[in-house]
């Protein structure tokens, strides 16, 4: 009897203690999904507000290839660099070309001081669709983008939100006149519509100098530079600007200016492997200048081209249009 009493007692323990075990993981996994929770908020409120701040993107960026990074080195090539023409039809014959595009990034970005990291998948149908996938540290998707010649489209998955408008929406986003071309370009270290004489552009002559061992080309106002009383040329009467790699005639840095001196949008390019029959830089360091300053600095892997690659984008039935009010959205 005195031995069914005791083992009754012990078994009573044992559930006790068991019953209490449970309540104490459960109270641990509720703690630690609430962590999570607070985290992918916390990427999200910062992470989609700096996609806001440069053109949805990008954007934007660890380890893939060990690049052929430009020296500063004299200049030894036979083209003429007096002649903006031959650069020009130099930059063409050597631009990053390709019908699809794929990639994974890694991106670390400085918003305002404030260090975020992001993965991104990139997919580019080339002259028509940019698609984006972006997710936090966690990896869970909280934002998927859609960018044509003519719209741009977004889900907020943390608002549970979605905005769809007109391509003009990027240039409100940036501190740079934008649009579908200049992004791609930018994404893809290629020249198409950064350096274009469009109708009404007020650089129409280009002109042609040496830098620290690469050849800078640049939009300006003038045949000839007007300088000032230091001896430099008058900032405001230049334009949109690329750095070329002498060898490689890749470009290694652009520079995009707004209608004021302090906005711009600078990109430099560096870790060149060869991707299919072209050169491209698999690093990608960009600054935004404008009223909250933006750094990105972002890494390309797993690059695939010419493969035909779906760029799903659906709006589910329970999110609703996007406010400006969204906290997630904030200015």
């Amino acid at each position: 009897m005195n031995t069914m009493v005791m083992y009754y007692s012990s078994l009573e323990r044992l559930t006790m203690l068991s019953s209490t075990g449970r309540r104490q993981k459960n109270m641990e996994t509720n703690q630690t999904n609430s962590k999570k929770r607070l985290l992918i908020a916390f990427y999200m409120n910062n992470t989609v507000r700096s996609l806001r701040r440069f053109s949805l993107a990008c954007c934007v960026l660890l380890t893939l290839v060990i690049g052929c990074k430009t020296k500063n080195q004299a200049i030894t090539t036979s083209v003429n660099i007096k002649s903006p023409a031959a650069l020009l039809e130099k930059l063409d014959q050597n631009k990053f070309d390709f019908e699809w595009f794929g990639a994974k990034l890694s991106a670390k970005t400085v918003i305002e001081g404030k260090k975020i990291d992001v993965g991104l998948k990139l997919r580019i149908r080339k002259d028509s669709a940019i698609w984006m996938s972006v997710s936090p540290a966690l990896g869970i998707e909280m934002a998927r983008i859609l960018i044509t010649k003519d719209s741009v489209k977004f889900i907020n998955r943390f608002a549970r939100a979605y905005h769809a408008g007109p391509i003009s929406y990027l240039s409100y986003l940036s501190p740079v006149e934008m649009n579908f071309f200049i992004l791609q370009s930018i994404l893809m270290g290629n020249v198409a519509k950064i350096l274009d004489n469009e109708e009404g552009d007020t650089f129409e002559f280009f002109r042609v100098s040496e830098n620290k061992g690469n050849f800078l080309l640049k939009k300006t106002a003038k045949k000839k530079p007007r300088i000032t009383a230091s001896g430099k040329e008058l900032e405001s009467e230049n334009g949109n600007k690329v750095w070329l790699d002498a060898n490689t005639f890749k470009i290694v840095k652009s520079e995009i200016n707004g209608s004021k001196s302090t906005r711009k949008i600078i990109t430099s390019y560096s870790d060149f492997n060869e991707i299919g029959e072209s050169l491209f830089g698999h690093k990608l360091e960009l600054t935004v200048k404008g009223d909250e300053p933006v750094t990105v600095v972002a890494q390309f892997m797993k690059v695939v081209i010419n493969e035909s690659l779906k760029l799903p984008y659906s709006i589910p039935s329970k999110y609703r249009p996007y406010y400006s009010s969204d906290k997630v959205f904030d200015e």
